[in-house]
């Protein structure tokens, strides 16, 4: 019986390591495929973007304002009735086309009755490659420095600057 679940567990770590280097569908039922072109024009005219990517990767880059919501973790909350409504426009994207996530998240997503579905089949790198908005990792550290700096205390030196200064403009 061990050997068995051995054995189960072996056949499916390579069968899945065959399936990831499968290329996305182009056609899924009731979605749209679209270029990067397609998905910029769409970003521009205010569609929900979806990463769902693990969320280190989103962490690290991403599409301007996109959201964060993991195949494997959050994208079920699209399931649960009245987050979203179903007539939004929203654009699911991963990683490449050389990624299932977007597609089995977008299929998913047209099953659960969304009505406009865009399947942005050529993911994250495409758009960081044809330099479209996005938010980096490396942006967000020196936002993140500058509101987190605490103000230095003033020094008396400092002050009484402060205070010749003020009476040179009085003059």
């Amino acid at each position: 019986m061990k050997w068995n679940s051995y054995l189960a567990g072996c056949f499916l770590t390579l069968v899945s390591c065959f399936l990831s280097a499968q290329e996305a569908p182009v056609n899924i039922k009731n979605v749209v495929t679209i270029n990067t072109h397609q998905a910029k024009r769409l970003h521009e005219l205010g569609a929900l973007f979806i990463d769902v990517r693990p969320f280190r990767q989103w962490e690290w880059g991403r599409i301007e304002r996109s959201h964060s919501l993991d195949l494997r973790a959050g994208f079920r909350q699209l399931f649960m009735p009245g987050t979203l409504d179903k007539k939004t426009p929203i654009v699911i994207y991963g990683n490449s086309t050389y990624h299932m996530r977007g597609a089995i998240a977008s299929y998913l997503a047209a099953l659960w009755g969304y009505k406009r579905v865009f399947f942005f089949r050529d993911g994250y790198f495409s758009w960081l490659a044809l330099d479209y908005p996005v938010t980096l990792h490396s942006d967000l550290g020196a936002e993140e420095e500058v509101v987190s700096r605490k103000p230095e205390k003033k020094s008396i030196e400092d002050m009484s600057d402060l205070q010749t200064f003020s009476a040179m403009q009085k003059q």
